[in-house]
């Protein structure tokens, strides 16, 4: 996986004394495909499948640092 898919940036905020991070996801082009007997479970089916997709590449990432 190409590590400029996923841009991330990690500060210490010394004023709050946190962790702050910024991160930046560059995603090509992502197709998925259900199939559902009511079209009213689309819109549910479609966020899960996606955010399926999203969690995926962000593990790798992370496990590649």
């Amino acid at each position: 996986m190409d590590n400029e898919m996923l841009d991330i940036k990690t500060t210490k905020n010394k004023e709050l004394g946190l962790w702050e991070i910024t991160a930046t996801l560059n995603l090509p082009p992502i197709t998925i495909t259900r199939l559902k007997k009511d079209k009213s479970d689309m819109e549910y089916e479609l966020r899960n499948a996606f955010s399926e997709v999203v969690q995926e590449i962000v593990e790798k990432h992370c496990e590649e640092d």
